[in-house]
């Protein structure tokens, strides 16, 4: 996938109508500029702003929180996200 061309990869354009309203991204840090610094055409939320943003989907299939791709994949806020989510009954 080529991040820089007109078109959106086809798992980026599907993603969001899947799994209904987005959240707000947490997060959010440099990635913004670096992109913006680069050229590289940036797309408004809720759009995916990159291939690396973390959605959390419950079991109802439902994103229940949302991730920009600054956030490591051991920030706490997400490990949290993780952990209440696999921690509610099948």
């Amino acid at each position: 996938m080529d991040p820089t061309t007109v078109g959106h990869h086809l798992a980026l354009l599907e993603l969001p109508p899947a799994v209904g309203a987005q959240p707000a991204a947490t997060g959010e840090g440099p990635m913004r500029e670096r992109l913006s610094s680069k050229n590289i055409p940036i797309h408004p939320a809720p759009d995916v702003l990159w291939n690396f943003e973390k959605f959390v989907v419950g079991r109802s299939g439902q994103v229940v929180a949302r991730f920009s791709p600054d956030t490591a994949p051991d920030d706490p806020r997400l490990v949290s996200a993780l952990d209440a989510e696999l921690a509610k009954p099948a």
